[in-house]
């Protein structure tokens, strides 16, 4: 599935466009949700972070219409309870 997706974090918003939607976020064996860190520090390390959501999506925005489809559109990815170098550095993330 390809898609804009926006991550969010505690330090900020970052935004990639990307076909790896089911290696970035999943479910482990207690039906917890998850974010990939070794997959977000591929997909966002070198995205700016934006402080706010409307800059984020803004953004999101203009990096969608240079696609003619995109199977999930712009969607929000929440790992806010972590910075983006605690997401990387501990690997497979529950979210709440």
């Amino acid at each position: 599935m390809s898609g804009i997706y926006i991550l969010q974090t505690k330090d900020g918003y970052r935004v990639s466009h990307s076909h790896r939607y089911e290696d970035l976020v999943g479910f482990n064996a207690e039906v917890n949700f998850y974010v990939d860190g070794k997959v977000a520090e591929e997909l966002y390390s070198n995205c700016f972070c934006y402080d706010t959501i409307d800059g984020a999506l803004e953004h999101a925005k203009v990096i969608s219409k240079m696609y003619l489809e995109l199977d999930d559109g712009i969607c929000i990815v929440k790992a806010e309870h972590l910075t983006f170098r605690e997401l990387i550095k501990n690997g497979k993330n529950t979210g709440r």
